[in-house]
Order: structure tokens, then sequence, then C-alpha cells
């Protein structure tokens, strides 16, 4: 029988990337206008395989990037994350933006004028059209599976197509 998983708002859960070193990451919204999807924030400073987490240490350090993710109980079962303890502190929530553009097939784009942004759990969009310096460091509002975000730890980037 498989152990049943539970996830919280709070708990805060690591992955071994290619038994080199941790990154945690902290579960710390629902977004229902993201189809109610998790809404994870991943932390930057990356610990070697032998680090004992301080949830307090982990919560202090420094944001890489939020995301939208779905399968973190399926990661669980094939041992791809697991959790290591929980924190109160899930930062501003209020505050967290994401950006998206609404386009159709963009298999010949490489630019997009119909960019939008929006904070979590807010009914409306902003229309911005050309994606300006001013909301580039807003995250991809996209609903990632967990392996996608992996390779985002992994590598830095989106392994997805993404227009400017």
């Amino acid at each position: 029988m498989t152990k049943r998983i539970v996830i919280k708002k709070g708990y805060i859960f690591c992955t071994e990337v290619e038994n080199k070193y941790k990154v945690f990451f902290q579960y710390v919204a629902d977004d229902w206008a993201q189809l109610n999807s998790y809404v994870i924030r991943v932390f930057k400073h990356h610990y070697p395989m032998d680090y004992e987490p301080n949830m307090d240490e982990i919560v202090a350090d420094d944001i890489d990037f939020y995301t939208h993710v779905y399968g973190l109980h399926n990661a669980a079962r094939e041992g791809k994350l697991y959790k290591v303890g929980k924190h109160p502190d899930v930062g501003d929530t209020e505050n967290i933006w994401f950006r998206c553009f609404s386009e159709g097939n963009i298999n010949h784009m490489t630019k997009s004028y119909r960019w939008y942004v929006w904070k979590i759990n807010v009914d409306h969009t902003i229309h911005i059209g050309e994606l300006t310096s001013e909301y580039k460091h807003f995250d991809i509002g996209l609903i990632f599976p967990f392996r996608n975000v992996y390779d985002r730890i992994r590598t830095g980037k989106w392994q997805i197509k993404l227009v400017d």
C-alpha cells in the first residue's frame, strides 16, 4: 500500500540535484486564479549533500524564483523530492507577481505583444502589451510539472520555448 503524502502550506521540501547538491523550496500558496495550483518559492542557495536542514536558515535565503507547480505528490512518491520540515514564514504572498502571454501557435514567434501580468489570487489580469523591463523580472505564470521545475533548478532556465 502506498503511503499517503500530505502537502500543507509552509512545508519545505528538498530536491537533490544530480547527487551534487541540495536545493530547498517551500509551498507558500494556492493560486485560484491559475487553476488553484500550488505556488512554491525556490531558494537560491545550493547546499552540500551532507547538509542537515535548518528551517530558519532556509527561509532566510534569497528567492531564486516562484512558480506554479503540479505533480508534487507523484514526485515525492518517485523519490525526486522529500519533505524536510515546516516553517510558518511563507513570505509576502500578497505581492507575488507572474507574467504570461496569450498567443496561439508560437512555433515561429520571437516576440509577443500580448503580455499580461497578475498577482496570485486576484481575479483580473493587467494587459501590458509588449514585455518591458518593468515586468521582465516577474516569473513565468504557467503551471509546470515538477520535472520542469527540477530542470529549471538544475540549469537556471526553463527548458521550454518562451518568447520576449
